[in-house]
Parts: C-alpha cells; structure tokens; sequence
C-alpha cells in the first residue's frame, strides 16, 4: 500500500525491445493488472501466482495493520489472528468474508471505503470485523472502529464539500 497515491501496487516485470532486455521492475496498480492477467491469454500460466481479488486482500490486510487508516493502528493488538492470514492462498472463512464484503463494494483505497462509508452504508465492515476481534476486547475494537468510520466521513464530507 502505497498511502501518498492510495493504491496497492505490485512490481512487474518490464522487457524493452525486440531482444526483451529486461529493465527494473516498475510498481502499478494492482487492480488494473491482477484485472489484465485474469483476463489474457496467458490465464493459465499466472493463475497460481495472481488471484482476482487480490488486490482487495491486501487491502484488507493493510487495513487491519492501521497502515491505510492511522485511526484503526490500535486495532492490531485487539485482533485474534495476524492480518498476515489473508494474503495466504487457502484463506478461512472470516478472511473470505472480509475480502468478499470489499471487492464486492469495489474497495481497495482509502477514498474508495470513505466514500461507501458516507454515501452508502456507515456500518459497512463492522460486522465482518466480528470475528477478528478477540472476545475480551470488543467493546474497546466497537469505539475504536465508530471514531474511525465518524472521522472518515467526516473528512469524506469536507473534501466533498
């Protein structure tokens, strides 16, 4: 997660020429490119290395380590499992649950989940957040998680303004 372009970026292999010299790796959108590879002719050849979603995984995994929302940092020592899980290949149910909720409201940017908070739903996550938080610590995860979504939108609406 690259946080001053709000993107998650991937390195890719870059060739020049008709001899494919090979050039330093260059970062881009992750979206776009997961998106082209899945959809090329060369699906089957990089489809162990590249899964269409997972662009949203390692935005959800970000997200849950506070490096996307500095307000949700707190919420690491609350959970029950290292956010490292959902980039796994064999995901569990909470991860699916999670990573199924932002990729199928489009998120994986910051601005993107600000905007569904103000304009859709405020309450969007919390309840597959449930299952990541350890029992003894969810009050403190639910005010937490509220102050984020009331700042969040609340920053949504002054820059919308």
């Amino acid at each position: 997660y690259i946080k001053e372009k709000d993107s998650i970026q991937c390195a890719v292999e870059t060739k020049f020429g008709g001899h494919g010299w090979e050039i330093p790796p260059c970062y881009v959108g992750m979206y776009e490119t997961v998106q082209k590879e899945c959809t090329s002719d060369k699906k089957k050849q990089v489809s162990a290395a590249v899964m269409q979603d997972d662009s949203f995984r390692w935005f959800a995994r970000y997200l849950l380590e506070g490096k996307v929302l500095l307000e949700l940092s707190g919420l690491l020592g609350m959970l029950n499992d290292e956010p490292a899980i959902i980039t796994r290949r064999k995901p569990t149910k909470k991860v699916m649950l999670l990573v199924s909720a932002l990729s199928g409201a489009g998120v994986d940017s910051a601005a993107a989940l600000r905007k569904h908070w103000a304009e859709k739903d405020n309450k969007f996550l919390f309840k597959v957040l449930k299952p990541w938080v350890t029992r003894d610590c969810m009050e403190d995860a639910k005010r937490l998680w509220i102050a984020a979504v009331n700042s969040n939108v609340e920053e949504w609406t002054k820059i919308q303004g």
